[in-house]
């Protein structure tokens, strides 16, 4: 993806040049964290579980997932809070929100109203209700047409900044977190406020995709409420531009990521998107861990009534039934052969150049291939080369949730 097509949606290009190795590290004045938190008495932290979407109301990938999981998961130990915009999904839910109070803004960032709900089994969730900046058609990023929204800088250094005044004891609540998770870019600048202020408050900042790194205009430092001297190498500059995927990588305490592996890839040029140098400084301090998301394990063939069929393991008759249906769905051509299905974003990240390569053997050899997911332009090119073996349309499939595009393709993948 572009590193400016999408308003700090984008990803970073393979590849990319490699430098700012300081010798500094962490800015001058930051207390390294020691892996304690203040508690109150017992063994239970109070958490801030910081992130720009959730399962339970609006979700676009794996985050939401974990976002839904991890702090229920934690619950039986922790008290862990979770503080998300109110989009306009959650507004227009059955859950009743209470309005706490009011939060200000901080230079163009708008003040907002604090909101808070809880869900059927207690995990309690804060919302941020700013109508103008969330209740909006589309996704948390982008709107319909998927390109990002124009001001998403503001839209998540307000969501930043109020999980700075909560854990800095500004929101006028009776609960004020021990330790702050946040989770990628729209959540970096948090760890940034709260050094910016003077506030020597713990956090947790987990890379879910390094090359989404939120770069704006160094322009727009000034109504973020970013210091002046904060842009460098060392902090917030990224080749020139800043990145808010920096600031939580500089300014947190801890960094972690989605598993040991990808936390040793991207200290290497080739998948460190030119932060490489700062996240092995990190990783030899012993500040950067890769801990490994977990599956959930609530998923059952046998009682999920969104299936043409339900199944139990070894029913093969089930199962037959399902692929039956996607095949009719997807309008693919009978076959005994085994029918192969790719649901993701199409990115490269997701090894569509391996599916691609690999469509037309798996379409010779008698086997079919389908794809659900939102395509991006570099992949219609590629795509469109499978005409001779096959028609690629696209249908749209109304479900009892939303409508979504779906790529059908009766014997190729497609975008």
């Amino acid at each position: 993806m572009g590193s400016v097509a999408l308003h700090g949606v984008s990803s970073i290009q393979e590849n990319t040049p490699v430098r700012y190795l300081s010798d500094t590290g962490i800015p001058q004045g930051r207390r390294a964290w020691n892996g304690q938190v203040a508690m109150d008495g017992g063994d239970s932290f109070r958490i801030l579980f910081v992130t720009p979407e959730i399962a339970d109301f609006v979700k676009v990938g794996g985050l939401g997932d974990v976002s839904s999981a991890l702090p229920r998961a934690l619950a039986s130990r922790h008290d862990v809070r979770i503080l998300i915009p109110a989009y306009r999904e959650m507004i227009a839910s059955d859950h009743e929100i209470e309005i706490l109070g009011k939060l200000p803004g901080h230079a163009d960032i708008p003040p907002c109203e604090l909101g808070k709900t809880v869900c059927s089994d207690g995990l309690t969730v804060y919302l941020l209700v700013c109508p103008e900046l969330f209740e909006r058609e589309g996704s948390p990023y982008c709107d319909e047409t998927g390109v990002g929204w124009e001001d998403n800088d503001i839209r998540f250094a307000r969501l930043s900044l109020a999980a700075a005044q909560i854990a800095s004891g500004q929101a006028g609540l009776d609960w004020q977190p021990d330790l702050l998770h946040l989770n990628d870019w729209t959540c970096g600048l948090t760890a940034g406020y709260l050094h910016w202020w003077g506030h020597d408050v713990p956090s947790v900042f987990t890379i879910h995709n390094l090359a989404y790194q939120g770069l704006y205009d160094v322009s727009r430092c000034q109504a973020l409420g970013i210091p002046a001297d904060a842009f460098n190498m060392h902090e917030v500059e990224y080749f020139g531009q800043l990145s808010l995927m920096k600031a939580g990588l500089v300014y947190a305490s801890h960094i972690t990521t989605v598993s040991a592996t990808y936390a040793r890839e991207i200290t290497t040029p080739q998948f460190g998107c030119g932060l490489n140098g700062l996240l092995t400084q990190r990783a030899e301090k012993g500040q950067l861990s890769g801990i490994p998301n977990g599956i959930d394990d609530s998923w059952d063939p046998r009682t999920d009534t969104h299936l043409a069929q339900a199944f139990a393991m070894n029913d093969w008759r089930g199962k037959r039934a399902n692929a039956e249906h996607v095949r009719r769905m997807f309008g693919l051509g009978v076959s005994n052969g085994p029918l192969f299905a790719v649901v993701s974003r199409l990115v490269h990240q997701k090894g569509l150049d391996l599916t691609i390569g690999a469509a037309e053997s798996i379409v010779r050899a008698g086997g079919r291939s389908s794809s659900s997911a939102g395509a991006r332009c570099r992949w219609k090119r590629p795509c469109a080369t499978w005409r001779p073996v096959s028609l690629v349309r696209l249908a749209s499939i109304l479900d009892s949730m939303r409508v979504r595009r779906v790529a059908c393709m009766p014997a190729a993948t497609s975008c």
